[in-house]
């Protein structure tokens, strides 16, 4: 429990806007990127069977290595925009930003439906009870399972879902100097329900508790998702409250503050990248437009980098196993009322 110095720490003074932090392609960037299209079309790949050595466009290649300098030992995130979604096919823009992503990492599976390539859309007219990536409601500060995080905005919600981006490092230190207390607790960490996502024959709960925050090697990183956390305390007889409640609040109240929090609209075209184990990351609620080919449609990469930072074993990667026959689907408050009911 110490102070962390790292350049991942950064408030939202540090930014006078939205250029500070984006990465604008040139025209010969994405004529680069236009012929890597064309070239995937004369050999009949699908993004599949896209890997690290189909990439060959240089001056993308140097932003990509300068992007991840950036994400491993600068910043920690930043957009990139320029892509000309309006006019490619929706096969381009997957092709395109599955190609970049190999120069970040190793693409990992999202859900049980073993989706490496997430589409990030509202699925709840067909299921009720989808993950969070699938459905239109608010999404608390959180992470992911992944080292590295992209997510590829192809359309726009007709209004809401605002991206909110929070430096994890820059809310320790400020609980640190206000609240070390609750700083501590997070350290020791809360038992996670797996929501569904546990390989078979594996406990629903972890028998560990996932700490909040962790050190390896001088390097703080940060673990969380508080539905998870709710359901897995919840399943083991200890019910988030009390002290523990208080803590998690009062990381969540220094997340969301209007000073640590960046707020923004992904637009069209726009890719945000970020350091998952330094940031957290939240969604506005939205309303989507009424005709299907107008709906908000953001793409997701997991990507695995141990390069980006070393982890404590309890929250290393491991993206979630592919499991036939089930949806990324989750009926929490049925799963709350059965552990309630004793069942």
């Amino acid at each position: 429990m110490q102070a962390v110095d790292d350049s991942g720490i950064w408030t939202v003074r540090d930014f006078a806007g939205p250029e500070d932090y984006t990465v604008r392609l040139t025209e010969a960037e994405i004529a680069e990127l236009d012929g890597f299209i064309r070239e995937m079309d004369r050999a009949g790949k699908a993004l599949d069977d896209i890997g690290r050595g189909d990439f060959r466009c240089p001056l993308v290649e140097v932003r990509l290595a300068a992007l991840h300098d950036e994400l491993r030992d600068g910043r920690g995130f930043a957009v990139m925009a320029g892509l000309p979604v309006e006019r490619w096919r929706r096969q381009d823009a997957e092709r395109v930003y599955w190609a970049m992503g190999t120069r970040l990492g190793t693409g990992m599976s999202q859900s049980v439906l073993g989706d490496r390539l997430g589409h990030v859309r509202d699925t709840t007219r067909e299921d009720p009870h989808a993950r969070a990536y699938r459905n239109r409601n608010e999404l608390d500060p959180h992470t992911d399972r992944a080292h590295v995080v992209g997510l590829f905005s192809l359309r726009a919600a007709r209004t809401g879902g605002v991206s909110h981006l929070t430096s994890a490092l820059a809310v320790h230190n400020r609980l640190l100097a206000e609240r070390p207390d609750c700083l501590e607790r997070l350290y020791e960490g809360f038992y996670m329900h797996r929501r569904g996502e546990e390989a078979p024959g594996e406990d629903p709960v972890t028998p560990w508790k996932v700490p909040v925050y962790s050190s390896v090697d001088g390097k703080v990183s940060c673990r969380w998702v508080r539905t998870y956390a709710v359901l897995g305390q919840e399943a083991k007889g200890e019910p988030l409250g009390g002290f523990a409640e208080e803590a998690v609040e009062a990381f969540l109240a220094a997340a969301c503050s209007d000073e640590l929090q960046l707020r923004f609209t992904l637009e069209p075209g726009e890719i945000l990248w970020f350091n998952n184990f330094t940031h957290l990351h939240a969604r506005t609620a939205f309303e989507d437009w009424e005709e299907p080919e107008r709906r908000r449609h953001l793409l997701r990469l997991w990507l695995s980098n141990a390069e980006m930072r070393p982890t404590v074993p309890e929250i290393a990667p491991e993206g979630i196993q592919p499991q036939e026959g089930r949806l990324p689907s989750f009926d929490v408050e049925a799963a709350l009322s059965g552990m309630r009911a004793g069942r």
